[in-house]
């Protein structure tokens, strides 16, 4: 005796899904087109934020990776996979639209972000640094960088 599966409505779910995925995504991060490019003393949110993101030998100033580091790692990237899954469970479900779930997870991604740079990140400012902002803790001083990260769905 054969078993047949009726595998129409995982087709017709690729088929909508895949067509309506085709070209979406999410960036997160200090974007130029939401502020990013503002110039204030001289350099831009995106030039601060890859002088800490990389460090600068130039200048002294050590990498201090609050991006890459709220993303990679097994911790996160479980974190990710449970998100991932929970998105796409809701788009399977028709309980949200591929924009909605690419609006959540970009959400989340700034919120990692975010959460991170406020727990501390390593290595803690020099002494003359925390002479001068009166705080160890780096990247934290005026919320500038941390108001400029965010996210932006791409279609």
């Amino acid at each position: 005796m054969d078993v047949q599966i009726n595998d129409k409505r995982w087709r017709e779910l690729v088929a909508k899904i895949g067509k309506e995925m085709a070209n979406k995504g999410v960036r997160v991060g200090v974007l130029a087109e939401k502020g990013g490019n503002e110039d204030r003393d001289g350099i831009t949110m995106i030039e601060l934020a890859a002088i800490h993101e990389f460090g600068s030998q130039a200048a002294g100033i050590p990498e201090r990776s609050f991006i890459r580091s709220a993303f990679e790692g097994s911790t996160s990237e479980h974190a990710q996979r449970i998100m991932m899954g929970k998105t796409i469970k809701g788009v399977i479900e028709d309980r949200m639209t591929p924009d909605q779930a690419l609006e959540m997870l970009g959400l989340w991604g700034v919120s990692r972000i975010k959460k991170g740079i406020k727990a501390g990140i390593d290595p803690a400012n020099a002494d003359s640094t925390v002479a001068k902002k009166g705080s160890s803790k780096p990247l934290v001083d005026t919320g500038r960088l941390l108001n400029a990260i965010n996210h932006k769905v791409e279609s």
